[in-house]
């Protein structure tokens, strides 16, 4: 792999602020479609926001995407420090902190859809694959499970081989170089829910909160999936009654996407475009 970097500007999209940064070449070189998504952490660019990055093959960065959810964790060491964390005791707290909650909401959506997530473990100095591995393996059951791999970059191009549609990660550079998204997704519920589960004070409760508001997560999209199947439409204004009546959840109409997105990827797209908003139906 290569020593080679490339200097770019990032401008933080909450408070303009603007600083420098150095990027591997090959997380660019081998991205989907040209366009790599770099984490940048909070303390990188500015004190107070974290974001990602676009960063296209001219090394132009071509957008950004800041996160809804203000996260707040504890840190020992300075902004942009490695965390020296025992395996065992390696938390959702660490990973958030260390690759980023973008990242890490967008993992939460790829287990939901239940599509393999390889992370390159190339040049790896911390152990933070394995780290990953852990704790993305306790969050999974057998009503969620988890498909997971570590890979290096030469083997990287036969394992693209024998997956259709899967999240490739760097963790060491905090990017995602292969995304099984068509287009950007709004993951404003994953990010609650990291947020919820970084404010537990251990690594089980952190996984185990997680899990379980997952898998039910998944037990409404089922249910919705069967009504779906039978019905001409469904108003997304109403689902959350539907939920909270049927499986007694409080569900915020505001994270009707997820449920639409999964469904999408799951199961059936136009079971998906079912879902319809009261205000749409009345224009048409």
């Amino acid at each position: 792999m290569s020593d080679e970097f490339k200097q770019i500007r990032v401008v933080c999209p909450v408070c303009n602020k603007q600083v420098k940064i150095d990027i591997p070449v090959f997380i660019v070189d081998e991205s989907q479609e040209g366009v790599a998504k770099v984490q940048i952490p909070q303390g990188a660019c500015c004190p107070d926001h974290a974001f990602m990055a676009f960063v296209d093959k001219k090394f132009k960065v071509r957008g950004y995407q800041n996160v809804d959810i203000e996260f707040n964790v504890d840190r020992k060491e300075k902004p942009g420090d490695q965390k020296k964390v025992d395996i065992k005791n390696y938390s959702v707290a660490d990973m958030v902190d260390i690759i980023g909650p973008d990242i890490c909401a967008t993992i939460l959506r790829v287990v939901l859809v239940h599509i393999p997530i390889l992370l390159l473990e190339t040049y790896d100095l911390y152990e933070q694959v394995e780290k990953m591995v852990v704790v993305l393996r306790s969050i999974g059951s057998e009503e969620l499970p988890v498909s997971i791999e570590k890979v290096t970059k030469d083997s990287l191009p036969e394992r693209r081989k024998h997956y259709h549609n899967f999240l490739i990660l760097v963790p060491m550079y905090k990017a995602i170089i292969q995304s099984p998204f068509e287009k950007n997704i709004n993951t404003r519920f994953e990010s609650s829910l990291l947020r919820e589960a970084i404010q537990l004070p251990d690594p089980a409760s952190q996984t185990m909160l997680l899990r379980k508001e997952m898998v039910k997560v998944l037990k409404v999209v089922d249910d919705l999936v069967k009504v779906l199947r039978t019905t001409e439409k469904l108003y997304e204004e109403e689902i959350p009654g539907y939920i909270l009546q049927k499986f007694n959840i409080q569900f915020d109409v505001k994270n009707i996407d997820v449920i639409r997105h999964i469904i999408e990827v799951k199961y059936d797209k136009m079971l998906a475009t079912k879902i319809i908003s009261k205000f749409a139906d009345f224009l048409t």
